[in-house]
């Protein structure tokens, strides 16, 4: 009788922590190295530079966590995601 219990509860134990694995592991943003990793693949991608000409830092910009610079001229806004943020032109003297 208890294995007539036992192995359908194990069963659905089972499945609810592989569940919960994949989508508490969904809910994790990506760290700091990932996002300038894509942002340097982006980068190569693009323009045909080298990924380790790119840098990442923290951004004062509510909505940005990181900018990742590469090369003298290109730059990336990302926010807590990794998703490219566009951030307003700001004209000089403003």
């Amino acid at each position: 009788m208890m294995r007539g219990i036992a192995l359908p509860l194990s069963a659905l134990v089972a499945v609810a922590a592989a569940l919960g694995l994949l989508v508490g592991m969904r809910a994790v943003p990506p760290t700091e190295t990932e996002i300038i990793l894509e942002a340097a693949a982006r980068y190569v991608a693009e323009t045909g530079g080298a990924a380790t000409e790119c840098a990442g830092r923290p951004a004062p910009v509510a909505g940005v966590r990181l900018v990742v610079t590469c090369g003298a001229d290109w730059a990336l806004a990302v926010d807590e995601w990794g998703r490219p943020v566009v951030l307003p032109a700001v004209e000089p003297g403003t």
